[in-house]
């Protein structure tokens, strides 16, 4: 007895969980509470993050829905430039993760000043790529050509982007400030911003293509500059924000090109990764459009249908990503690990209620989209093998956002870009064209990059070389009330 009780001790103090008898009752206590208060720090953060990127959905979706009445070439024409200019600012996105990362480290570390500086250097940055799409978006006909866009498209297409891309350096702005404000824990401010862009573009997009309220009926390109000035409404409010928090606080020490070369560093990696995964699935969708109609648009409406898990599986990871950033700031790895662990089981908890939902309402789902029974029955498919990989991209995306906060960005970008190039577009054209599988051939591909990323992300995260630098000395006194630091030791999700 003596022997298995010494056994199990040692097992609880390598999985995290406290020790038993008194001391280990009042360590129990502490650690719930401590993990109660982890989850209630990413549930905090994340709400916001999730309902202003559906916010940023939502206003591509209304400017679509709003020149449907001008007919099909002006939807397919501002559909397609929406995508197009998605694509081209997937690189700001990927960018401007560097400043939240940057200041939440800064905020662990005692110095939340700098994470202003961080900012000015993220929205620097920022207008030089808004800049670029500006000169890049006066005309992309010869772009829209070339991709065998069809001729009653291209100018409806040409028009919204170039009207839309007079906002480019407002938006680019605008995903910096974002990002500084939610590393610093103000997740709702930005939510709040873009919730009102949101209502400025529906009401001056409708009065701009129409032709209402006195102003002229510009048609797509009225859309397009609707989109412009609510990108710029954004950016003024966000951009007077951080104007009080400079004139508040303390200045910073840090120099503008410190600050920088800070964002470079890590900014770079990431864009490279959003902008090659945006890209493989660019492509992915592409070879599906070869396909038979019905093939692409199943995988439309399933695409729409898993975004109301995979959405909120992203904003749990940036909150994650900001949390794990602070505790390093405060070289805490412990609770850099229990805030990933805690992110996980939130994550993957909320993404198998998701994959039970898409699994047996599969085909009531399909139902609420068409009428047609070959669609219903590849949507039903589709939705089957969402369902299985739903806990694969739970860890697949946590994870990821987990690596960012360590600013292990070079790994996590070289994992992601590798999995999504050699499993997506692969699969589309392998599986789904020539084995003649159509989109269930190419989701299975999604099933193999959720598998890979996960497995990878997972060793990455739990035994990478980014962990030594803070791994406890052996002189370092440990915590009494703290369970100890699981270093190297990879969870038992159950115990988190």
């Amino acid at each position: 007895m003596k022997r298995w009780v010494a056994h199990a001790r040692a097992w609880l103090v390598r999985e995290g969980r406290p020790d038993l008898g008194q001391a280990g009752s009042a360590q129990a206590r502490g650690s719930i509470a401590a993990r109660a208060k982890t989850r209630a720090q990413l549930v905090h953060l994340a709400w916001p993050i999730v309902v202003a990127m559906g916010g940023e959905t939502m206003m591509g979706l209304v400017d679509t829905k709003l020149v449907g009445g001008l007919g099909p070439a002006a939807l397919g024409g501002v559909g397609l430039a929406t995508m197009i200019m998605y694509l081209g600012y997937s690189l700001v996105f990927g960018a401007m993760r560097a400043v939240k990362v940057q200041t939440a480290h800064a905020v662990g570390e005692g110095r939340p000043h700098d994470g202003v500086r961080y900012a000015q250097a993220g929205m620097l940055m920022a207008v030089g790529i808004g800049v670029g799409m500006f000169i890049l978006g006066r005309d992309i006909s010869w772009l829209l050509r070339a991709i065998g866009v069809e001729g009653d498209i291209i100018a409806p297409a040409r028009d919204f982007f170039s009207a839309a891309t007079y906002g480019s350096v407002g938006l680019t702005v605008v995903v910096a400030l974002q990002q500084h404000r939610q590393a610093t824990g103000d997740a709702r401010t930005p939510m709040f911003v873009g919730l009102a862009a949101n209502v400025f573009n529906g009401v001056v997009a409708y009065a701009l293509i129409y032709g209402h309220a006195g102003l002229p009926a510009l048609g797509v390109r009225g859309a397009g500059f609707a989109t412009a000035g609510a990108e710029y409404l954004e950016c003024i409010i966000l951009g007077a924000l951080l104007l009080r928090d400079m004139k508040r606080g303390p200045k910073s020490a840090l120099g503008l090109r410190q600050a920088c070369r800070g964002i470079w560093e890590l900014g770079m990696p990431t864009a490279f990764q959003f902008g090659a995964e945006t890209l493989a699935f660019t492509t992915f969708t592409a070879v599906l459009g070869t396909l038979a109609s019905q093939e692409i648009a199943s995988h439309q409406i399933a695409m729409a249908t898993i975004r109301t898990s995979f959405l909120p599986g992203i904003a749990i990871a940036e909150a994650g990503s900001i949390l794990v950033g602070r505790a390093l700031g405060e070289r805490r790895l412990d609770e850099a690990d229990r805030v990933t662990r805690a992110a996980l089981q939130l994550g993957m908890g909320f993404m198998a209620i998701c994959g039970i939902v898409f699994a047996v309402f599969g085909s009531s789902i399909a139902r609420s989209f068409s009428a047609d029974p070959e669609v219903l029955r590849i949507t039903r498919n589709l939705l089957l093998v969402a369902a299985v990989f739903q806990l694969l991209d739970a860890v697949n995306i946590v994870l990821r956002g987990a690596l960012r906060g360590a600013k292990d960005v070079r790994a996590a970008a070289l994992i992601g870009t590798t999995v999504v190039w050699t499993c997506v577009p692969t699969a589309a054209y392998l599986l789904g064209k020539l084995a003649g599988l159509g989109a269930l051939g190419g989701w299975l591909g999604f099933v193999a990059e959720t598998t890979f990323s996960a497995s990878f992300y997972w060793l990455r995260y739990w035994r990478g070389a980014w962990r030594r630098p803070y791994l406890p000395r052996r002189d370092d006194p440990k915590p009494s009330n703290e369970a100890p630091s699981e270093g190297a030791q990879a969870p038992n999700l159950r115990t988190a």
